[in-house]
């Protein structure tokens, strides 16, 4: 739950003043994608939790699951060597090494990608 921020607002529509009293809707946000889902539904407050809870984690879900295939697909590049430049990078982990600095410290690289892969 400490990924996700909610939020409780009012819906619109008939109702009247019980409506517009009432925050019984519930907006959902996943804090590290900035995917949103909302729950209103249901006169419930619980049940729109619930409701917007499920649609967000089959959302993020769904886009770790994307992100892990265009990954595995090999349209992410992984590294890039520069031999002019004398510097590769890493584009997972975002690490810039000289050239030599890579080959006598290639665990440094190694170490990134599996954390970016144990994410993911």
């Amino acid at each position: 739950m400490d990924e996700y921020k909610i939020e409780w607002f009012s819906g619109t529509g008939k109702g009247g003043q019980h409506r517009n009293k009432h925050q019984n809707c519930c907006r959902v946000t996943h804090l590290s994608t900035g995917i949103k889902a909302q729950g209103t539904g249901s006169k419930s407050r619980e049940t729109n939790k619930k409701n917007a809870l499920a649609v967000c984690k089959s959302r993020v879900l769904k886009s770790l699951h994307e992100d892990t295939e265009r990954f595995r697909a090999g349209s992410v590049r992984i590294r890039t060597y520069h031999a002019e430049r004398n510097i590769v990078t890493d584009h997972a982990s975002g690490e810039t090494l000289s050239f030599r600095g890579a080959m006598q410290d290639i665990s440094k690289l190694i170490k990134a990608r599996a954390e970016i892969m144990r994410v993911i």
